[in-house]
C-alpha cells in the first residue's frame, strides 16, 4: 500500500468525514473494502500486537492505536449485548480477582454504586445497580463491583439484592485504578429498613460471593428483623465478607377486643290482678345474643285463675343456659303462690359465666426458619369467657275474692311473675403479643454452605409483644317487677324476676417470643461448626408478658444470642 493509503486509513477508522468522490472517492472505497474484508476475517477477534505491526509495515493500520472502544469500535461488545448475555467465550475463562486481563468489557459486568444510572454493564458505563448487573449478567458473566473505601469512590449500594440464577458476584475492585483487585477492599451493600441485605434462592446453587462489607440497617417496623446474608438451601461459597446487622425491633403488643355485651333486662310487661282471665300472660324475660349463643331470663309465673289448679299462682321458668350441674339451684324460675302460702318467691339469679383461658406462650416450637429470618413465635390469644345464665322468672300470686266490683269484691286473678333478666356475654380474650424481631447475621436453610474469611457483627434482638388484656364480662340484666296487686286485702303483688349472670371475664393473650441476636442460624444441623468470626455478639430479646391477669407460665420465651443456633434441633451449633 502507498503512504497516500495509509494517510486515508486515520479518518476511517476514527469516523471522520470521508470523500467517496473521485479518485478520493476510489480510494476511501478500496479502504473501506478492505477494512470490511478485515472485520469479516476477524470475526470481532482483537488483532495480536504483532499483527498489527505487520499492517502498519504494510501500509494498512495507522502508527498509533488503542484498545479502548470509545477509540476503536472493534474493541466494543457486539450490539445487543449490553449486560453481559452473550456468551464471552473461552478466552475468558479464568478468576477476574487473579487474572487482570479478564477485567474486560467482553468477560464480565461491571457495576459502581456511583455511576449515572442508565449504564450498560460497561466498564465505561457500569451498572449503578448491584442488583440490576446480576440480573443482566444472567449468571454468564462475572458481575465485578467497584469498592468503597479510603482509595475508591465506588459508593455503597443502598438496595436490598437477590441473586436468583448461579452466579460469581465479586467485589473489592478499585474502579479508580483499572479496576485493579484488593484483597483488603471491600465493596459495601446496605439494605433498606427490615430488608434482607443479600439473599440467595434456591435457583442460585454454585454461587460465590467475594470482597463485600454487607449491611443491615436497624429494623423499624413492630417485630422486624435485620438480617445480613440469607440463603437457601443450596451450595454457595461466601469469601472475605463482612456482615453487620443492626437492632431487631421489639414485638407488637397484643390487641385487647371490644366490650361485651351487657345482658338484657326484662322489659316491664306483666299481667296485673284482677284483668280478665283471658288477658293473663307471663312476664316477659330478656334474651341477649352472646358469641357462643343466647342467654335468656325465664318466663314470669302466671297469675291464678279461680277456677283452675284451685287457682294457685304458677311457677317461673328456669333461666337459660342452665348449667351442667346446679346445687345452687342458680336461675331457677321462683314459686308461684299457692292456695296455703302467704306468698310467691322471686326467681334466683343467674351463674356467672365462666372465665377464659390465657393464651399459651410463644416459644421456637412454632418457629420456622425462612429466607426472611424467624418466622413465629407470637403469644396466643387466650379464649373468651362464656355467656352468663338468664335469671329465672318471679313466681305468680294466687287468684282470690278481692276484686274491686263498685262497693263489693268478686273473685279475680292474682298478679303475674316478672321475667328474668339475661345474663351477660362472656367477655372476649386478648391476643398474644408478637414475637421480638431477631438480629442474625447469616440464615441457612441448608448445611451445604462454605464460609472462608467471614466475619459477623451482631445488633440486640427486639423483646417480645406484651399479651393483649382480656375484656371483662358483660353485667347481667335486672328481673323485671312482678304485675300490681289489687290494692285489697290478700291480694299480692306478683314476684320479682331473677338479674342475670355476669358473663366471664376474657382470658389474657400469651406473650410473644424474644427476638434472637445470632452470627448465623441454621435451619439444618451443620456438619460441623461455620468458620465465622463474630466481631461483636448483640444481646437477645425478652420474653413478652402475659396480659393483664395472665400467670407466668403465658409468658413469652427470651430469645437465644450465639455465634450459631441450630433452628431444626433447638440448639447451639456442634462446636469444632
Amino acid at each position: 500500500m502507498s503512504s497516500k493509503a495509509v494517510g486515508k486509513a486515520s479518518p476511517l477508522l476514527t469516523g471522520g468525514a470521508r470523500d467517496e468522490g473521485g479518485a478520493g472517492g476510489a480510494q476511501a472505497r478500496g479502504a473501506a473494502r478492505r477494512r470490511r474484508a478485515w472485520f469479516q476475517l476477524s470475526s470481532w477477534a482483537i488483532p495480536s500486537a504483532s499483527a498489527v505491526a505487520a499492517l502498519h509495515l504494510a501500509g494498512c493500520w495507522p502508527l498509533s492505536y488503542s484498545e479502548r472502544c470509545e477509540d476503536d469500535s472493534r474493541y466494543c461488545p457486539p450490539a445487543g449485548t449490553a449486560g453481559g448475555t452473550v456468551d464471552p467465550g473461552p478466552e475468558c475463562s479464568g478468576d477476574p480477582t487473579q487474572d487482570a486481563n479478564i477485567v474486560t468489557d467482553r468477560c464480565v459486568v461491571f457495576a459502581r454504586a456511583s455511576a449515572p444510572s442508565g449504564g450498560d454493564g460497561t466498564k465505561a458505563r457500569p451498572y449503578s445497580s448491584l442488583a440490576e448487573a446480576i440480573e443482566k449478567a444472567a449468571g454468564k458473566k462475572p458481575v465485578l463491583a467497584c469498592s468503597s473505601d479510603a482509595f475508591s469512590s465506588g459508593g455503597t449500594f443502598k438496595e436490598s439484592v437477590t441473586i436468583g440464577v448461579a452466579s460469581e458476584v465479586l467485589g473489592g475492585f478499585d474502579c479508580n485504578a483499572g479496576w485493579s483487585w484488593s484483597a483488603e477492599a471491600r465493596s459495601m451493600i446496605e439494605a433498606p429498613a427490615d430488608r434482607v441485605a443479600l439473599t440467595l434462592t434456591d435457583d442460585a446453587g454454585g454461587t460465590r460471593v467475594q470482597g463485600f462489607a454487607i449491611r443491615a440497617v436497624d429494623a423499624t417496623a413492630p417485630g422486624g428483623s435485620s438480617i445480613g446474608v440469607a440463603i437457601a438451601d443450596i451450595e454457595a461459597t461466601l469469601t472475605k465478607v463482612g456482615v453487620t446487622t443492626g437492632n431487631g425491633m421489639d414485638g407488637a403488643t397484643g390487641g385487647t377486643p371490644e366490650a361485651a355485651l351487657n345482658g338484657t333486662s326484662a322489659p316491664a310487661v306483666v299481667s296485673n290482678a284482677c284483668v280478665g282471665p283471658a288477658a293473663v300472660f307471663a312476664g316477659e324475660a330478656g334474651v341477649t345474643e352472646c358469641d357462643d349463643g343466647e342467654s335468656r331470663g325465664g318466663l314470669g309465673g302466671l297469675g291464678g285463675i279461680p277456677g283452675m289448679d284451685e287457682g294457685n299462682g304458677q311457677n317461673g321458668q328456669d333461666g337459660t343456659p342452665l348449667p351442667a350441674e346446679n346445687p345452687d339451684g342458680t336461675g331457677l324460675g321462683g314459686a308461684g303462690q299457692l292456695a296455703t302460702q302467704s306468698n310467691c318467691a322471686r326467681g334466683e339469679d343467674g351463674a356467672a359465666g365462666a372465665a377464659g383461658s390465657p393464651g399459651l406462650p410463644g416459644n421456637d416450637s412454632d418457629t420456622a426458619l425462612t429466607l426472611a429470618g424467624p418466622v413465629g413465635g407470637n403469644g396466643r390469644s387466650g379464649t373468651s369467657g362464656t355467656r352468663g345464665q338468664g335469671g329465672g322468672g318471679g313466681g305468680g300470686t294466687k287468684g282470690g275474692l278481692f276484686c274491686p266490683a263498685g262497693a263489693n269484691t268478686v273473685e279475680g286473678v292474682g298478679a303475674s311473675g316478672g321475667g328474668g333478666g339475661a345474663g351477660g356475654c362472656g367477655g372476649r380474650a386478648g391476643t398474644g403479643g408478637k414475637a421480638g424481631g431477631s438480629s442474625i447475621g447469616i440464615v441457612s436453610l441448608g448445611n451445604k454452605l462454605a464460609l472462608a474469611e467471614v466475619t459477623v457483627t451482631v445488633g440486640n434482638a427486639g423483646n417480645g409483644g406484651v399479651g393483649g388484656d382480656g375484656k371483662p364480662g358483660g353485667l347481667g340484666g335486672t328481673g323485671a317487677a312482678g304485675g300490681e296487686p289489687s290494692g285489697k286485702v290478700g291480694s299480692k303483688q306478683g314476684c320479682t324476676g331473677g338479674v342475670g349472670g355476669v358473663g366471664g371475664d376474657g382470658g389474657p393473650g400469651g406473650g410473644g417470643r424474644g427476638g434472637h441476636a445470632l452470627g448465623i442460624a441454621y435451619a439444618a444441623t451443620p456438619s460441623q461448626a461455620p468458620a465465622l468470626s463474630v466481631v461483636e455478639q448483640g444481646t437477645a430479646g425478652n420474653g413478652g408478658i402475659a396480659g393483664l391477669g395472665g400467670p407466668t407460665e403465658s409468658n413469652g420465651a427470651a430469645g437465644v444470642s450465639g455465634a450459631c443456633w441450630d433452628f431444626g434441633a433447638q440448639q447451639a451449633c456442634p462446636q469444632q
